[in-house]
């Protein structure tokens, strides 16, 4: 019994230092090879990783390491809590406008652009809505996709 556990055990060790594990689960789950790198690759199915791979791909080997990886996904949630701040300053700002009927305008922000979209009354009210979007802080540009009904 003594051999099986002790052999169980130098297996379990191997197979550890074999692998190269890093504890962030994230980064594991794309490791597919387990070589503690991630890839092209191995991030294809990552839009926001693949968008950020070269920018933090810090000594340009092709890969991405765990401290590599997690300064893309840091990145990343910076730009979805500063594009959630901008929707939201957009919402108000639609809200306070007099003659726009705020709660039929959608918002939505990716990287700054915002995209407008829901039914107006008119195509006065559908210039007034975007000249508001694009009048906040932060906002790099406005798609102005309100339908006139």
């Amino acid at each position: 019994m003594k051999k099986l556990l002790a052999s169980a055990l130098a297996l379990a060790l191997t197979s550890m230092a074999w692998s190269k594990e890093t504890g962030n689960q994230a980064f594991d789950a794309l490791d597919k090879n387990h070589d503690g790198f991630l890839s092209k690759q191995e991030v294809a199915g990552e839009k926001e990783l693949v968008k950020r791979f070269a920018k933090f791909d810090a000594n340009h080997d092709g890969r991405l390491d765990v401290n590599e990886f997690i300064k893309a996904n840091q990145d990343n949630d910076a730009r979805v809590l500063a594009d959630s701040a901008i929707t939201a300053k957009v919402k108000a700002a639609l809200l306070a406008e007099k003659g726009v009927p705020s709660t039929s305008v959608s918002v939505e922000t990716y990287e700054s652009r915002v995209l407008l979209s829901g039914f107006v009354d008119s195509a006065a009210v559908k210039e007034q809505a975007g000249k508001v979007a694009g009048g906040v802080a932060g906002v790099k540009r406005v798609q102005n996709n309100l339908v006139v009904k």
